[in-house]
């Protein structure tokens, strides 16, 4: 069965990277924001990768060509010290 995850604030859409994949964590996601500021970015939560731009299409489109082949995993939380749900 798979665990449903809450998306942290401001999260409009999410892409499981190819990590999320192979190792079954559906906390390794690219994760697609607004920001009133410069548009559209996304974020990779496995290697810290990321793009902005006012292209809504584009960065959708970056968000799942990044997360078809990202083979980073997410650094643990007691390494980070930020809850990985909650970012």
């Amino acid at each position: 069965m798979t665990s449903l995850t809450v998306w942290p604030t401001g999260v409009l859409a999410r892409y499981l990277t190819k990590a999320a994949e192979i190792l079954s964590d559906p906390e390794a996601t690219v994760d697609v924001r607004k920001n009133r500021s410069y548009g559209d970015s996304w974020d990779c939560r496995g290697c810290g990768r990321g793009s902005s731009s006012g292209d809504t299409d584009a960065i959708h489109r970056g968000a799942q060509e990044h997360a078809e082949t990202c083979r980073a995993v997410p650094r643990p939380y007691y390494l980070t010290g930020k809850e990985r749900s909650g970012e």
